[in-house]
């Protein structure tokens, strides 16, 4: 009882403890737990301290959410930009007349630009958040302090005055940074959302432009030829605006210079030194002859690379820069592909369609009137047509008669500059110059796409060929058709590309991310799930993955990891099989997964699987099931000497319904795996390779058996196959009806030489038999006649009396 007295106390004193001393802790957000009740007098300057310590905290952190000046200069420089678009299209006046590809190409920079701003804007719009979270937490932190120092001052307590002052004057000072930190950051939101506003609008106006183009594609916009109305438009003022557009790119701005040299820099300094270093060094790469072209003209490639791949840095580029890069690029993209062919009329055809195509974008960028840019299609056409249609003949008669792919585009092409021809002539002006247009950056396309596959491909040819890849195992037993298989994928990658810039070329879709979202986005309906073709070709991809990724494992095993750890070739086809199995399974469950196929929906699949396999499949299940039982038990695998049905051969591969057996005249089995878990089969190699040759050997009676047993047994000694343990038996079997009876019956290493070595036993016997005069005779019959004609048993009397007179006159 004393003891119960004393511990009641302690007790009652660590509940009022409990009840009266808790307090709101900071979480890492700055979330503050609520509480019940504050704390005492004696707990002020501690909690003091740790606010003080998280106001250190947050003066920085609000420091660094107040700077805003690398986002104010990227601003400026978006506004900059911006109004240097606004600056190069108001040179082209109304955006009405401008052409599809301009259009398309100012709305593709405003895009860009919107692009930016909204990557901009979304930390600003994280700063102003934080901020906002950390005004919030003061403004708690101000109240909670203010109602515990009530609290104490009720409970006549003596208040340290001069903490509760640095508390509020410390809280103070952060709310009113996190203020000014939100009003700065609130300012520079609204000036990024209007400068989106006002890029909107413009991708508005251009877009409902753009619509009207595409709308009046294949509509009459303009008079036909056999209009005076055509003929009128030509007046002074039309040279006018032709000459104005000229004007238009005659000079660059100096601003131009200052901003965006360092791209011209690199540009040349990547012509000179790629086209210098191919120079130095072509010699040296004969692994890749996909490389000749480029090898056989460095500087056109040094100068293609340099502006194909850092010509899309550029931004907002004057035209006359343009025009001069399109110059450049498409005539090193023709001196590039005239190594590709060796057919002169290519050639020719590649050097035509190239200045045909820069001096078309050269209008284009001058934005030409319309009724002359109309009369320079209608010429380009007339003036193609026969040319075409000469080329095809002579190629056509270059090739014997025979008409190539080459003659079938030059016809093509004919045909379209023709339909061209057709509707410009008769009013259709859009038609026929999306027709013109079009079909020039197509071929080109479909060159560099060439072009471009015959340099990756070089490339992975040259990398597999080099010494420190080419030793590796692996590379050095599969390379080639690792290398093969990565030249198909890159080949699809490429025309797949290619097929979604055309769909953009020829005015299906504005742009290629729009080509590849529409694509994308068709669907079909089985039942209640919709597939996409995005989702379908997420599940064909999985699953191509699933069945490469299997053979890349099987092969880096194969060359890499079996040989280090010796182990058995059967063992090494069992794991290659099971783990093509359980991968091409997951490949498949998780495409079918991506395709909407939910897993439920697999257990009404087994169902139906299920009464498939009892009706019809189960010969094919059962197949299946004993090719699973042939892989874990063993009783054959590959290599094994087998004999089926009577038929010597060996396992070549155990698929997943069969097995393939190569005989020994090299005819192939196809033998059901059930065949060989049902019935007997006989395999010579299951555990070891050794096997026994028996000869069988007839003498005729009389001879010597001693003789013939060390004959034998001397047979079996002197032949270099036949082992000594076991050791060779020679044995007399039986008497025979024409012979005494013997085997020879000797042991081999390999399964393998039995017919070689039985046979070489054979010669060897034979042999010894005529040194030793040991007859091997012929088989004896005793016939008894029980009834013979009598005309035939006087002609066998008369011979056999001929027979005797003839021996007696002899004698």
């Amino acid at each position: 009882m004393p003891s119960a007295r004393r511990i009641l106390p302690l007790l009652l004193l660590g509940l009022n403890l409990l009840l009266t001393t808790g307090f709101a802790q900071e979480g890492a957000e700055g979330e503050a737990v609520q509480i019940s009740g504050f704390p005492g007098l004696s707990q002020v300057v501690p909690h003091a301290a740790d606010l003080f310590a998280q106001a250190d905290q947050d003066r920085n952190r609000t420091a660094e959410l107040k700077d805003t000046q690398t986002v104010k200069k990227a601003l400026e420089v978006a506004e900059e930009r911006f109004a240097q678009i606004g600056r190069n299209t108001e040179k082209l006046g109304d955006p009405r007349i401008w052409n599809l590809d301009t259009l398309l190409e100012v709305r593709s920079l405003l895009d860009e630009e919107e692009d930016r701003l909204q990557n901009l804007l979304a930390p600003v719009s994280e700063r102003l958040e934080t901020l906002e979270s950390i005004a919030s937490f003061w403004e708690e932190r101000r109240a909670y302090w203010q109602q515990w120092q009530e609290e104490l001052t009720a409970e006549r307590e003596q208040v340290p005055q001069e903490t509760f002052a640095r508390v509020f004057e410390t809280i103070e000072e952060i709310s009113s940074r996190a203020a000014e930190g939100i009003t700065s950051l609130v300012f520079l939101q609204e000036q990024i959302t209007e400068l989106i506003d006002r890029i909107q609008q413009q991708q508005n106006i251009l877009a409902a432009v753009v619509g009207e183009v595409r709308s009046r594609t294949f509509e009459k916009i303009a008079p036909s030829f056999g209009n005076p109305d055509f003929y009128r438009q030509f007046t002074r003022d039309l040279l006018m605006e032709a000459h104005e557009g000229l004007s238009r790119v005659q000079r660059i701005h100096p601003q131009f210079y200052r901003t965006q040299a360092w791209i011209l820099a690199l540009q040349f300094m990547l012509a000179v030194g790629l086209g210098g270093f191919i120079r130095r060094h072509r010699r040296s790469v004969v692994e890749a002859p996909e490389w000749n072209f480029i090898l056989l003209h460095p500087w056109a490639t040094g100068l293609f690379v340099s502006l194909t791949g850092l010509g899309p840095l550029y931004t907002s580029p004057p035209a006359l820069w343009r025009l001069l890069m399109w110059f450049l690029a498409s005539l090193s993209a023709a001196i590039l592909i005239s190594g590709l062919v060796r057919n002169p009329l290519k050639r020719v055809t590649v050097y035509l369609l190239a200045g045909v195509l820069v001096f078309t974008m050269t209008l284009q960028i001058i934005s030409l009137p319309q009724p002359l840019y109309r009369i320079y299609l209608t010429l380009i056409c007339l003036f193609a047509v026969p040319l075409l249609i000469t080329l095809a003949r002579r190629n056509t008669r270059n090739q014997q008669g025979r008409k190539t792919a080459f003659t079938r585009y030059l016809q093509a092409g004919a045909a379209l500059a023709a339909a061209a021809l057709v509707a410009q002539a008769g009013g259709y002006s859009a038609f026929s110059a999306r027709l013109v247009e079009a079909s020039l950056k197509s071929v080109f396309l479909l060159i560099f796409i060439v072009m471009l596959l015959r340099l990756v491909q070089g490339g992975v040819q040259y990398l597999f060929n080099q010494p420190l890849i080419a030793q590796r195992p692996f590379f050095d037993r599969f390379g080639q058709e690792v290398a093969h298989r990565l030249k198909n994928l890159l080949r699809v990658l490429a025309w797949i590309v290619g097929f979604f810039m055309l769909l953009q070329m020829w005015g299906v879709y504005d742009t290629l991310s729009q080509a590849w979202k529409g694509l994308f986005a068709l669907e079909i309906s089985l039942g209640q799930i919709r597939l996409t073709l995005d989702m379908i070709v997420l599940a064909l991809l999985v699953l191509y993955l699933s069945i490469v990724g299997s053979w890349f494992i099987r092969a880096f095993l194969e060359a890499e990891i079996f040989p280090r750890q010796n182990i058995d070739r059967g063992v090494r086809d069992s794991i290659k099989r099971l783990l093509h199995y359980f991968l091409v399974f997951v490949g498949f469950i998780f495409a079918m997964s991506l395709a909407g196929f939910e897993l439920e929906n697999f257990a009404v699949l087994a169902g139906a699987l299920g009464i498939g396999i009892g009706f019809g499949l189960q010969n094919i299940v059962n197949n299946f099931v004993s090719g699973l039982i042939l892989l874990f038990e063993r009783p054959i695998k590959m290599g094994d000497i087998l004999v089926i049905d009577d038929e010597w051969g060996t396992v070549k591969k155990i698929g997943l319904r069969s097995t393939v057996i190569e005989t020994l005249d090299q005819s192939e089995l196809i033998v059901p795996n059930s065949q060989f878990i049902s019935e007997k089969v006989t395999n010579w190699t299951l555990s070891t390779t050794v096997a026994r040759v028996v000869l069988p050997v007839g003498v005729a009676y009389g001879s010597n058996i001693e003789l013939v047993l060390k004959i034998l047994h001397e047979a079996a000694d002197t032949h270099p196959l036949v082992l000594a343990t076991p050791s060779p038996s020679p044995i007399f079997v039986a008497f025979g009806n024409s012979s005494l009876d013997f085997e020879l019956r000797c042991w081999i290493a390999n399964i393998g030489s039995r017919l070689r070595v039985r046979s070489d036993l054979g010669q060897f016997v034979d042999r010894r038999f005529r040194e030793e005069g040991v007859e091997i005779p012929f088989p004896q019959r005793d016939l008894h006649l029980r009834t013979v004609d009598s005309q035939l048993m006087e002609k066998a009397t008369r011979g056999r009396l001929s027979r005797q007179a003839a021996e007696d006159e002899h004698a």
